[in-house]
């Protein structure tokens, strides 16, 4: 009987042991795995950065009546299209986080300014460049049930380069400046558009949307896309 006990034992202890080695090794790989999240989330943001800072030096040539209007268009439209997809990759990050959720939330803070900062330098390129899209200000929430940003992307594709879409999350309040923006324009309610300074609160069907922005390009003499004639 003692033997058997004594062969229990070291199972249960050695068991116990397997036990302690694989948390600590899940503990170790989930570390080493966020930290490669983090710099990988680093270095995206400072690409972006970098794109923002290359458009504002070559918007000071817009006031010198040296650069490409066309150019300058084009170039802060794929900034923006690729900042869109780079911020997609740091917010699933974000939610995953475990042990940097302060880090991963500093490096979205870090995302959305950029993404308002393209998205107030478009409208003083407005300013010196006849205006060639429609600005959509995107403000949502987590209802996991909401379509809006699904639309907008299928617009997106439609419309391509003729219109340009920032999303802001509306419940992100480590950032003071969405909710100026928000109390700016006065929205209460979610999900919130702002299209060219005219607001939309509430949801907004494919339709409805087409309407509006096919509107906005004739008003602002923007080519009208074969899509338009049908609304």
């Amino acid at each position: 009987m003692t033997v058997e006990r004594e062969v229990s034992y070291k199972k249960y202890l050695l068991a116990f042991i397997l036990t302690i080695v694989v948390f600590i090794g899940g503990i170790t790989a989930g570390i080493i795995l966020e930290n490669a999240r983090i710099n990988d989330a680093r270095q995206i943001n400072l690409k972006e950065k970098v794109n923002l800072r290359s458009l504002q030096l070559q918007q000071t040539h817009i006031d010198s009546g040296i650069a490409d209007c066309k150019s300058l268009h084009t170039i802060l439209e794929n900034n923006i299209n690729e900042l869109t997809q780079k911020m997609a990759v740091v917010i699933d990050y974000q939610k995953k986080a475990v042990f940097n959720e302060e880090e991963f939330n500093l490096q979205l803070q870090d995302y959305f300014l950029t993404e308002i900062q393209f998205y107030l330098l478009s409208k003083e390129i407005d300013k010196k460049c006849t205006q060639d899209s429609v600005k959509i200000l995107f403000f949502y929430d987590q209802n996991e049930q909401e379509t809006q940003g699904r639309i907008l992307s299928y617009l997106k594709k439609m419309f391509g380069s003729k219109i340009l879409v920032f999303s802001l999350d509306s419940g992100f309040t480590q950032e003071p400046m969405i909710k100026v923006l928000l109390t700016s324009y006065g929205i209460e309610s979610f999900p919130a558009l702002v299209i060219d300074d005219e607001v939309y609160q509430g949801h907004r069907n494919t339709k409805e949307l087409m309407t509006i922005l096919c509107h906005q390009f004739e008003d602002k003499g923007i080519e009208i896309p074969e899509e338009c004639k049908i609304v």
